[in-house]
């Protein structure tokens, strides 16, 4: 009898210890979760940062002039810019 007490509080005890490592796996994977949101968080940042730095480089390179391969450049920046005012009006206007 006694050794079949020793079996169960063998088997108790590692399933406690299956159920501590459990809690803290669990532990474990929020804070990696939450690392990783972070981490798409600054990198969706970066992304938008870099996205406008890019248009400033560009609206740059416009205004500083140039050759006359940048003529066509300007000309369709202009175009872009009175197509989005265009937008935000008829948004405005709905």
């Amino acid at each position: 009898m006694a050794e079949f007490s020793a079996l169960v509080y063998a088997v108790e005890s590692k399933v406690k210890a299956l159920i501590e490592q459990q809690d803290a796996l669990k532990k474990e994977l929020e804070e990696l979760r939450s690392t990783c949101e972070r981490d798409q968080q600054q990198l969706l940042f970066k992304d938008s940062e870099i996205e406008r730095l890019k248009e400033k480089n560009k609206i740059l390179r416009i205004a500083a002039g140039g050759k006359e391969g940048d003529n066509r450049e300007i000309k369709l920046k202009i175009n872009e810019i009175v197509r989005e005012v265009d937008k935000c009006i008829a948004q405005l206007n709905q």
